[in-house]
């Protein structure tokens, strides 16, 4: 059983112009001490899918049309909103993307920091205030005994974020969902976070779900990548699957317009073009048809997901008996890259 599973998972909004569906038909697990990385473009549904585990998608204007969302093999979706208090910050705990307005302008960090441990871990005043400085500690905050009561203007983004990380950690989850942690980051400050996160996941054996912008980033840190578009999963594999044999269109895209260190002429990068569609009015079949080199009729039907063996899986027709042509064409010309040779991971340009 894993430990975080999420099936057919679909979210919509409400709104002026029509039901946005946001998320639509979501489906992956997450195991213990693992590491997930979900990229894709933004409004993919990537935010709204990491809320929704936590129960934090604000109630109107969205809603849970379907699915499941088991932990530890218990419906959180059938939880009462005390049962989630319980378990958001002590089981699972997330990392939001911008530090400064997740942390209270009025409290000191120390005080945030407590008051989670306060609640989850029933400590005293006292204890719980020692736990933040520990935690400061643990994160690398030079004189936490001080800067435990500073306020979070006093902070750099980067300690900020180190400071997120330090109240995330601080109840010991079992799955942290990071939410581009390392966004608006020098990659200096990029490589102390992630490497921070890794040896926190190290040491207290915890699941990570990485949602990132930053192929170089999922190369480093993720097992197993997730690449969703327009709220749903369009192919997923391990880090080596995605980056050195990719099956769909979109991921094939996605790796083409990535920078790389091996190459030994200055090429130019190629943009996938067109816009991702518009949520209100997804077409009936591939999301992705109209953006798609190899688009044709077929793309028109409803697209089911083709197993490759060893969890590599990809919703793509070019797999499809009918169009062996158009596949042939794909395979030989789709980019591979190996985890090494990704540009701009934070450990390489820090260096």
């Amino acid at each position: 059983m894993s430990l975080l599973e999420v099936k057919s998972l679909r979210v919509s909004f409400k709104t002026e112009d029509g039901i946005v569906r946001a998320v639509n038909g979501l489906s992956y697990a997450v195991e213990k001490g693992s590491t997930l990385g979900i990229v894709g473009e933004s409004g993919s549904g990537k935010s709204v899918s990491a809320l929704s585990i936590m129960r934090l998608v604000p109630s109107p204007p969205g809603r849970f049309d379907g699915g499941e969302i088991n932990f530890r093999g218990e419906s959180l979706l059938k939880k009462s909103e005390s049962e989630m208090r319980k378990i958001r910050g002590k089981d699972i705990a997330m990392i939001f993307q911008d530090p400064m307005t997740s942390l209270n302008p009025v409290l000191t960090v120390g005080e945030q920091i407590a008051e989670a441990v306060q609640l989850h871990l029933k400590l005293s005043k006292r204890d719980a205030w020692d736990k933040a400085i520990d935690m400061l500690k643990l994160v690398r905050i030079p004189v936490p005994e001080k800067r435990v009561k500073d306020y979070p203007h006093q902070f750099s983004g980067g300690m900020r974020q180190r400071v997120m990380i330090a109240m995330a950690l601080s109840c010991d989850p079992e799955v942290l969902i990071a939410d581009e942690p390392t966004t608006a980051l020098d990659v200096t400050i990029q490589a102390q976070i992630l490497e921070l996160m890794n040896e926190m996941q190290q040491r207290l054996g915890m699941a990570i779900v990485l949602i990132t912008h930053d192929l170089g980033v999922v190369a480093e840190t993720c097992k197993n990548v997730l690449v969703m578009y327009a709220g749903d999963m369009v192919e997923y594999g391990t880090a080596d699957q995605i980056f050195g044999s990719p099956k769909m269109p979109y991921t094939m895209g996605l790796l083409e317009s990535l920078p790389r260190l091996d190459e030994r002429e200055h090429k130019r990068l190629i943009p996938i073009e067109g816009q991702p569609p518009n949520l209100l009015r997804l077409p009936s079949g591939c999301s992705f048809a109209a953006r798609c080199r190899y688009r044709m009729p077929v793309c028109e039907e409803a697209i089911p997901l083709f197993d490759f063996g060893d969890g590599h899986v990809a919703r793509c027709v070019l797999y499809d008996k009918r169009t062996e042509g158009y596949r042939t064409l794909a395979v030989e010309s789709a980019p591979t890259v190996s985890l090494d040779q990704v540009a701009e991971t934070p450990q390489e340009l820090a260096t």
